[in-house]
């Protein structure tokens, strides 16, 4: 069968493609799992669109008005391509007017200071990276820079800096010494505040020991800067349960104690406790009934700190399976191997039996924090990976199986919760349409729904096949999902496929997600086929990106 040529959608414009960058950090819509943290992602010739979007006037502010609705819109929950779209808006020299807005946007809505910090080490980048190399830190950057430290309350300055020092290279000293911020007119408490940023709390109490107006904020920098210094672990974990300390404040030497640990988790949020987890088993401090085992244990079995978490079925998951087993969990080889030789000399306990059930009790809860989006839905699920031997009988062959199963149940699970219409098929080994429907009841538990979806066999994904039955069938959908182990170029004829159904069924606004569990990467690379994303490996974000792709989000 020949192979489809690359389409170029009529309605493909730079608007499109800058808020396609946005949600995958490409803008072509191939999404790979673990993208946020891939430097090769964050340089100019990444996000060509914003060029041509600030060249011309009608256009120049368009960029922002993107980054605002997608920060607004929650559904990335690590904001790196946001960020650094809007330095990189900052940085662009086609219109002065995005340049001004992008940096008041930073001084008045950017309050984080890790989004602050990093949208500093993005903009130092990018001036290294101009065809005449700069510094970068011009009257613009100097005014935004000093109107995110001044216009802040001094105590949200003080708990910012005190909490989050120094981030992506950059501390705040480096950058008050760039900005000279003037503070003569400020008032004391907020002079303090800049003062022990520079020189220290010393000198911050030395100049404005005599100032009332200051006491509060020098009495909380020394507080914070007391419980740095703390090395007995009883004291801290007292001092965490009164003042709410984080683990950003936590002296290195006490990252193994259980007394820090246990006050720690009374204070997280239930994300922050699953995001530690393998951190404090790797730390040997899970397990035999410790008081932290218990903690997590309570944490992860209330059905009200879940639902009101909004914690996601994908992120309990994978912290699940990282905890039972780290390397059986999809990873990049890189980060694989970093792991390996961390811990090479160092043995792991075995994992609690009590904290995995307790993790996957979370996670039967979670998919009611999945939101209803009032779409159709058809999910289409592979199992494996299939050869073709001499006879023309086809084989399976051991792939990523078991990850596509899991990845397709978190999916639909989610979606049979929160949607009306959901239908749930997989691929079948026959000829003909291809698919055929597995009833699921949408309140069974995780587990039930793997042991279900594996005992179906299923035959070499054809992924067009899914929209033919449902052409075929005469059956409405609004998305059609396909969760295989690979795509295979020989056999893709998605787009005719995708047109037919379009056109017979009078559904113009149709898209399709191709979500490849077993591969990091496809033929569809740089390729630009209407309402199709393909997304690449597993990873917490990816039911999120689906899910703003079926919205139409971008």
């Amino acid at each position: 069968m020949a192979v489809e040529p690359i389409t170029s959608p009529e309605h493909e414009t730079p608007q499109s493609r800058f808020t396609r960058y946005l949600y995958v950090g490409k803008e072509y819509p191939v999404y790979h799992s673990g993208s946020w943290s891939n430097p090769a992602n964050f340089s100019l010739d990444k996000l060509p669109s914003l060029e041509d979007l600030s060249s011309s006037p009608e256009t120049a502010l368009l960029p922002l008005d993107r980054i605002k609705s997608t920060f607004a819109s929650g559904v990335i929950h690590q904001p790196e391509t946001l960020i650094f779209a809007l330095a990189a808006s900052a940085r662009q020299h086609k219109s002065e007017s995005l340049r001004r807005a992008a940096y008041e946007y930073l001084s008045q809505h950017c309050k984080s200071p890790e989004h602050f910090l990093l949208f500093v080490s993005f903009a130092s980048k990018l001036s290294r990276q101009q065809s005449l190399p700069r510094h970068g830190y011009g009257h613009g950057w100097r005014t935004a820079v000093n109107e995110w430290y001044l216009s802040q309350s001094p105590k949200s300055l003080a708990e910012c800096v005190t909490r989050c020092k120094s981030r992506y290279g950059w501390s705040h000293k480096d950058i008050i010494k760039l900005s000279h911020p003037v503070t003569k007119k400020c008032p004391a408490d907020l002079q303090a505040v800049i003062k022990y940023i520079v020189f220290g709390l010393e000198k911050a109490k030395l100049e404005f020991e005599n100032e009332s107006r200051a006491q509060e904020v020098l009495e909380l920098m020394e507080r914070v800067e007391d419980f740095r210094q703390c090395q007995d672990p009883v004291r801290a974990a007292g001092l965490i349960r009164t003042h709410h300390y984080t683990l950003d404040h936590v002296h290195p030497d006490l990252m193994k104690s259980p007394d820090v640990w246990e006050a720690l988790v009374e204070t997280m949020d239930l994300p922050s406790v699953v995001h530690n987890l393998q951190r404090i088993q790797n730390a040997g401090l899970l397990g035999g009934g410790s008081q932290v085992s218990e903690k997590i244990i309570t944490a992860l079995m209330s059905k009200e700190q879940v639902l009101k978490s909004k914690i996601s079925p994908s992120v309990l998951l994978l912290a699940a399976k990282t905890y039972e087993n780290p390397d059986g969990v999809p990873m990049p080889v890189k980060r694989r191997v970093g792991r390996k030789n961390k811990l090479k000399h160092k043995r792991i306990p075995r994992p609690d039996g009590r904290i995995i059930d307790a993790m996957y009790l979370a996670l039967n809860v979670s998919f009611s924090n999945v939101e209803a989006t009032g779409l159709k839905y058809l999910i289409t699920v592979s199992t494996g990976g299939w050869r073709k031997t001499q006879g023309g009988q086809v084989d399976l062959v051991e792939a990523n199986g078991p990850w596509v199963v899991e990845a397709a149940c978190i999916l639909a699970l989610g979606l049979l919760r929160a949607e009306e219409k959901v239908t749930v098929s997989t691929f079948t080994g026959t000829e003909g349409l291809n698919a055929r429907p597995v009833h699921i009841d949408k309140n069974a538990t995780f587990q039930e729904t793997v042991e279900r979806m594996r005992a179906r066999s299923t035959g070499p994904p054809n992924i067009g096949k899914p929209m033919l039955w449902a052409a075929h069938h005469r059956r409405k959908f609004d998305v059609f999902i396909n969760v295989v182990d690979k795509m295979r170029e020989k056999y893709d004829f998605t787009g005719r496929a995708m047109d037919l159904y379009k056109k017979k069924m009078n559904l113009p606004n149709t898209r399709l997600v191709n979500w490849v569990v077993g591969s990091t990467s496809t033929y569809m690379e740089g390729r630009n086929v209407s309402d199709v994303l393909t997304v690449c490996g597993f990873d917490v974000h990816v039911p999120r990106i689906i899910e703003a792709f079926a919205r139409h989000q971008f």
